[in-house]
């Protein structure tokens, strides 16, 4: 019996789902609350949460304890990698900057408490000229250690706005009219940047493991490319993991190029998994990549950016004369942030948007149903789903006048064709249950429209085939019948013909067999005397004109016609019996006189 008892921690959890009281998201009770309230020993709860963690119900944060998990319902949407570079389209490259402005919201963390600054009474609120305070930059430092990034702090920047430091670099780094490469999906304002400066972006798509190596070989020989734009692995919508083998290969290739590279990472912290995640610029040993973080957040001031230069010299006097140094409570706010112990930590409010993603996929997968594909989420703040239906222009520019800053179209992001069947959602967005209740709307209403749309060329298929079936014949078609007719009928007429003339010689034949047996017959007799018996004398009129004549069957003259149409009656027909030489004539008329 003890052997099952851990089956009660498997039905209590079952039925706390069942009753609404457990949703994923939640946190699970500690073990020892647990044993207590259902009067089990320590060991047999720990066993049962394992059960549940095998079987994918919950899950171990760490120093958070147990969490439970969304367990989905649908198939998983495959992110594949592109096969080919690719570039957008030019009308949506004019408005991208706009556009990419206008959804900033939906892709940062839009918690209001997050790098919020604090000015105390009688300070005033100076100005930090260049890097920034020492403690704010060896606090950056310890920091992205976590991402295996050995820094110094000296050779950290520190920014109130990393897209201002990215367009610093891009500027810095590249000429107008030069290729850059993306690869893509990723934040719509890094292309967009790039496209408003000047710089020919050509992007690549990455799948879940990353992307094809061969082709952007390919692309970076062929095209002339003179930078390369990283977004980090969690700067994905659904965030990727890209194996350490695929990232020193990329590093190879852009040190035997001997290309700048720009990794783009807001999200490194964001890891929906414990272990420890890889950067580019952590296998960088010869500077060649520059490396933009920080943490973004909805409100006016509560940004945070750092920057590592790498080699390139030229940078650090561009971001000294962009003035972007933060202010004392801001950089005392970004000090708070990246101390675990604090109430607003980063590392807090990565296990708080863990379980927000969790509640949002459930809330999503509960209200679209089988209508959209989640792609397996594996950090950051936004979830990748894929629809069924692609929404029309209508329909999108309704749901984005409501929901702008909750989510980002799939084009922003991605320059692929099938990019239009796929949306960007920020888990952090307070509404996301009405943005799930009005995209169900949209949904059906273009999956009701493409059921139309499929209904009308059916019939319309209909209407042509029983057109064409119903055509009236024309006169040239007329004509080529009558001809074909011509043709059966005298061919039929010939076939009578020869049949007719072959009867005729067949009894011919048999009558003059006849008549010279009869004849040599009578000669015989004659010769050896025997008279022949006396008898009637025979008249021609005592025989009938049918056995004295013989008649010419079914002959047709070449000339006459046969008509092999069915809608012509038969004509009977005339058969003129004509009367030919007998020789049975003679031998009568020689014996009786």
């Amino acid at each position: 019996m003890a052997d099952f008892l851990y089956k009660g921690v498997v039905d209590w959890f079952l039925q706390q789902m069942s009753q609404g009281e457990l949703s994923p998201g939640d946190k699970m009770p500690s073990l020892r609350k647990l044993a207590k309230q259902l009067e089990l020993s320590l060991n047999t709860v720990i066993h049962g949460y394992d059960i549940l963690a095998e079987e994918g119900w919950i899950e171990s944060r760490p120093k958070s304890g147990y969490f439970v998990c969304h367990k989905p319902t649908v198939k998983h949407a495959h992110l594949l990698a592109g096969d080919r570079a690719v570039r957008f389209d030019e009308a949506l490259s004019k408005k991208l900057a706009w556009s990419a402005l206008s959804h900033r919201a939906a892709l940062v963390d839009q918690s209001d408490d997050f790098l919020h600054p604090s000015v105390r009474q009688g300070e005033t609120d100076l100005p930090v000229l260049g890097k920034g305070h020492l403690a704010v930059r060896e606090a950056v430092s310890e920091h992205l250690r976590k991402v295996a990034i050995q820094i110094h702090p000296s050779q950290i920047w520190l920014g109130r706005s990393p897209l201002a430091m990215y367009t610093q670099a891009v500027q810095t780094l590249t000429q107008v009219g030069q290729a850059v490469l993306v690869i893509t999906p990723c934040d719509p304002r890094l292309t967009s940047t790039l496209i408003s400066l000047g710089r020919d972006v050509v992007t690549l798509a990455a799948g879940e493991r990353g992307v094809d190596l061969d082709e952007a070989v390919r692309c970076l020989r062929d095209d002339a490319i003179k930078m390369v734009v990283f977004p980090s692995q969690f700067g994905f919508p659904g965030g990727s993991e890209i194996s350490n083998l695929s990232l020193r290969r990329w590093l190879a290739i852009v040190q035997q190029l001997e290309i700048p590279a720009i990794e783009w990472d807001m999200t490194s912290h964001l890891s929906y998994k414990p272990s420890t995640l890889m950067t580019y610029k952590s296998l960088d040993e010869k500077n060649q990549i520059v490396y933009i973080g920080g943490v973004e957040s909805k409100g006016v001031d509560r940004n945070a950016a750092w920057c590592l230069p790498g080699k390139y010299q030229a940078l650090e006097g561009a971001l000294l004369c962009a003035d972007l140094a933060l202010s004392d409570p801001q950089q005392q706010a970004l000090m708070d942030a990246l101390q675990p112990n604090q109430r607003h930590s980063l590392m807090r409010r990565a296990r708080q948007i863990w379980s927000v993603a969790e509640k949002s996929k459930s809330l999503l997968e509960g209200a679209l149903g089988d209508t959209v594909r989640f792609a397996n989420a594996k950090g950051g703040l936004t979830l990748w789903l894929q629809l069924d239906t692609a929404l029309t222009e209508a329909q999108l520019t309704t749901l984005f006048a409501k929901h702008r800053h909750g989510l980002v179209p799939g084009s922003y992001l991605s320059a692929q064709a099938e990019a239009n069947d796929w949306l960007a959602v920020n888990v952090t967005y307070e509404g996301i249950e009405k943005l799930a209740a009005q995209l169900r709307s949209c949904i059906d209403a273009a999956q009701q429209e493409q059921a139309t749309l499929a209904s009308v060329e059916t019939d319309e298929a209909l209407s042509e085939a029983s057109e064409s079936s119903t055509e009236v014949t024309t006169p040239e078609a007329l004509d080529e019948t009558q001809r074909v007719d011509e043709v059966m009928e005298t061919e039929v007429a010939e076939d009578l013909e020869q049949e007719a003339e072959a009867t005729y010689q067949e009894n011919e034949g048999t009558a003059e067999t006849e008549a010279a047996e009869d004849v040599s017959e009578a000669n015989q007799k004659e010769e050896n005397g025997q008279p022949e018996p006396a008898g009637m004398l025979l008249e021609p009129s005592d025989f009938a004109i049918e056995d004295v004549m013989l008649k010419q069957e079914d002959e047709v003259s070449p000339d006459s016609e046969v008509s092999q149409k069915p809608d012509a009656e038969e004509k009977p027909k005339e058969n003129s019996a004509k009367t030919v030489y007998n020789p049975m004539l003679d031998l009568i008329n020689h014996d009786f006189g």
